[in-house]
């Protein structure tokens, strides 16, 4: 039923009138006279009772008001909705875990909110099982992340790598210190760590940023991005230590396959393949 006839419905029953409710209508007097009995056939019953100089509802149409009251509100909301969603901007998620985002990815946010200016680029920082929970209830597009996840319904690219150094304050580093710093560099980096440095640490922390404020004010060793801390061994403030532990660390762009944002995803990967 198009909804003009309920509106329609609603001005005669306001002024009682067909004349006026055709002119606030800006309609002919026959065209508000057929919706009516439009409206009346599809209920199959009188609405309105006609008298020459009295124009009253029926019970049936006192019953109908407040109904078209409610629909001709409703379809007037929905539109205003539609509208403002209609003028809002898509939105494509993703998540890095703290490391990602301090060795790789907070260089390169400028980058991404210039190649996704058109959309809302949200971004968040969060561990590993709550990136994979999100992107499995698709409340994710993509992640950041050091290490693929492992399960069929998952993509895993490797998109880049970044490079980590052992670092100290200090330039002796032996298995006696007493102010080592572990920075989570992820599950590959963990176990090679655990296999070369029986070390325990003082200080555990997913964040490198976290890490390198606590050697700069309380001293100590940590494995740190080189990006982080080039210009801080260049001054001598820190100092380079030789490390058994694998160095370069990989990262992976993680989705749910089937994503209904495949093409903002693709557009996302070229954004690394253009700046290796």
């Amino acid at each position: 039923m198009d909804i003009r006839v309920f509106k329609t419905f609603l001005a005669v029953a306001e002024y009682k009138h067909f004349g006026r409710a055709a002119e606030t209508l800006y309609i002919t007097q026959a065209a508000v006279s057929a919706r009516i009995k439009q409206l009346e056939e599809y209920y199959g019953t009188q609405l309105l009772i006609r008298d020459k100089n009295n124009l009253r509802l029926t019970p049936a149409g006192e019953a109908l008001l407040s109904h078209a009251h409610l629909l001709v509100s409703q379809v007037e909301q929905s539109k205003l909705n539609v509208s403002i969603a209609d003028q809002q901007k898509l939105a494509f998620n993703l998540a890095t875990t703290p490391n990602v985002w301090d060795a790789f990815f907070h260089y390169r946010i400028h980058d991404a909110l210039a190649l996704f200016n058109h959309l809302v680029l949200a971004t968040e920082i969060s561990v590993r099982e709550a990136i994979q929970r999100k992107l499995d209830e698709r409340t994710l597009d993509v992640g950041l992340l050091t290490d693929p996840i492992k399960d069929d319904d998952f993509t895993n690219e490797l998109i880049d790598h970044f490079d980590l150094a052992l670092v100290g304050s200090r330039k002796e580093f032996n298995k006696d210190i007493n102010d080592y710093i572990l920075v989570d560099w992820g599950i590959t980096f963990n176990k090679e760590h655990a296999l070369h440095h029986k070390v325990t640490p003082s200080f555990k922390t997913s964040t490198a940023v976290i890490a390198l404020e606590v050697i700069l004010t309380h001293g100590g060793f940590a494995y740190l991005p080189t990006s982080l801390v080039a210009s801080l061994l260049e001054d001598e403030t820190l100092y380079l230590i030789d490390s058994p532990v694998q160095i370069k660390r990989p990262v992976y762009l993680v989705y749910r396959k089937n994503n209904t944002q495949q093409a903002l995803i693709n557009e996302f990967r070229k954004l690394f393949a253009k700046l290796q």
